[in-house]
């Protein structure tokens, strides 16, 4: 409760309920998991105020969009870093096939994949 409203960052709450770290990280996650959706008001966490709940939408808005571009830019370098260079020494691995099908939805949305360019409808127009 004492972050309404302003937040607290991790090591407050590590102060505050003299817990280590983890436990507090766990309890966090907890919380996420089973208390903000039983009581529909999300926690978030921000750089400047830490761990807060808020009760405006826009709030949550910005939070999840910030959410989602963290983690399309790890599964991109995942692709790009680790699981493409796989297929290309081993073509034939089922699994990295099965990693690489998997993950074909994100490739096609995220926002540092390369630009395919569109087919021309006829030879002369572009």
């Amino acid at each position: 409760m004492e972050a309404r409203p302003a937040g607290l960052q991790t090591r407050h709450l590590v102060a505050a309920t003299r817990l280590t770290p983890a436990q507090v990280a766990r309890g966090v996650r907890h919380l996420r998991d089973v208390g903000a959706a039983e009581h529909l008001t999300p926690i978030l966490c921000r750089r400047r105020d830490g761990y807060l709940f808020s009760d405006e939408p826009a709030d949550w808005i910005e939070y999840e969009r910030k959410q989602f571009q963290l983690i399309v830019g790890r599964l991109t370098r995942m692709i790009t870093g680790t699981l493409d260079p796989h297929l290309a020494r081993y073509p034939e691995d089922a699994r990295a096939q099965l990693a690489s099908a998997q993950l074909t939805g994100v490739r096609a949305t995220s926002p540092s994949s390369p630009k395919r360019p569109r087919p021309r409808t006829s030879p002369g127009r572009p």
